[in-house]
């Protein structure tokens, strides 16, 4: 290597270095915790605090997860899922050749125990297949998050630092000119205090698999969402609709058959039907988005094509 190279490759290094800090730094919903775990232990025993205050949740049980190895607190996680309300998803990249061509292939190759969900649960092969490549792409990105961590960084989502944190972030994000600032700290106020309600019940729900003993809670990883498995179920979902597809005792959505069956019965009894309404409104359970129904709906519809 010439000398010329290596001081242009090593200045191109430290400008990156340069930039990435800049940027870090410029963000301010950054988790700065990641670094710092006696911070994490202080906020996960706030965590614990407004938890034991809501009620519903066994505080020994909570203790054992805040105490797990693996759990911290990630205030990214907070503002993700606090402020997503302000950025339009795009799911538009689901239904395009390479997509269709392998919700096919995923047709093809688990025929047998499609037809079997399809005729158990009166859902449309293509319809099941969709939803598993919109979610994971049949498992391939089932996500690396401590789901326990998720849902005990997001019960502090209203903490007056976290609600300030998260509107300057919409502030400042595309498409907040048209609110004014108190606008937009009513609907970010509004948007965590039902976070924390929400985080709280998935709790709850965690107790109640870790209890039934149905899957190590401890080590359950998913989602930023807190959603794990092909299916991309939350544990309140996993508890009301995750079958045990393949009769082998256990419910492991990580399992295709368990994930088929799971996401045949939660559009089943969701209301799955014949006409588009009817399917409209059972994706729209698994996802609140319009978008998400548009590309599930319309990729159902392309892997039927001849």
């Amino acid at each position: 290597m010439s000398v010329r190279l290596s001081i242009a490759l090593s200045i191109a290094a430290v400008v990156a270095a340069a930039g990435l800090l800049y940027s870090l730094q410029r963000d301010k919903t950054f988790s700065w915790q990641h670094d710092q775990p006696q911070d994490s232990t202080a906020a996960l025993e706030r965590a614990m605090k407004v938890i034991a205050s809501a009620g519903g949740v066994d505080t020994t049980f909570v203790r054992s997860l805040i105490t797990s190895p693996q759990t911290r607190f990630d205030s990214a996680l907070v503002s993700i899922i606090v402020t997503n309300f302000a950025s339009k998803p795009d799911y538009s990249h689901n239904y395009n050749a390479y997509s269709v061509k392998q919700v096919r292939q995923f047709l093809i190759n688990n025929a047998t125990v499609l037809a079997q969900a399809e005729q158990l649960y009166n859902v449309p092969a293509e319809a099941i297949a969709a939803i598993l490549w919109v979610e994971t792409k049949h498992g391939r990105y089932t996500g690396k998050h401590h789901i326990p961590s998720v849902y005990l960084s997001v019960a502090l989502s209203a903490e007056p630092d976290f609600i300030e944190r998260n509107v300057e972030r919409v502030v400042t994000g595309p498409g907040a000119d048209t609110l004014s600032r108190d606008s937009i700290r009513a609907l970010v106020e509004r948007k965590a205090e039902k976070k924390v309600r929400w985080a709280i019940s998935q709790l709850q729900a965690l107790e109640h698999i870790a209890k039934e003993g149905t899957l190590d809670v401890h080590r359950l990883r998913g989602s930023w969402a807190g959603a794990f498995g092909l299916s991309q179920f939350l544990p309140s979902s996993y508890r009301s609709w995750a079958v045990d597809g393949d009769a082998d005792g256990d419910i492991d959505l990580y399992s295709t058959s368990d994930a088929i069956f799971s996401v045949a019965n939660y559009l089943q009894k969701n209301g799955w039907g014949t006409t588009e309404a009817d399917q409209r409104k059972a994706v729209f359970h698994y996802n609140n988005s319009t978008a998400y129904v548009d590309a599930v709906l319309r990729l159902t519809f392309l892997a039927k094509q001849p």
